[in-house]
């Protein structure tokens, strides 16, 4: 390059940041997946009353 000013980037450096976000994004995911399987484990253990067991009057 003949006018540049900086020295050109590191290749390593760049691909080590790139490699320190997708640990973090994996890393995300993975706790978004446990959170919601937790949840979806709790609720499905909650039970409902039924309200069609009641009798019905009508006139």
């Amino acid at each position: 390059m003949f006018l540049q000013i900086l020295p050109p980037d590191n290749v390593a450096t760049t691909e080590s940041i790139f490699e320190n976000q997708l640990v973090f994004v994996i890393l995300g995911l993975t706790i978004g997946v446990f959170a919601i399987l937790k949840i979806t484990k709790y609720l499905s253990k909650i039970k409902f009353a039924k309200t069609s067991n009641k009798p019905s009057y009508t006139a």
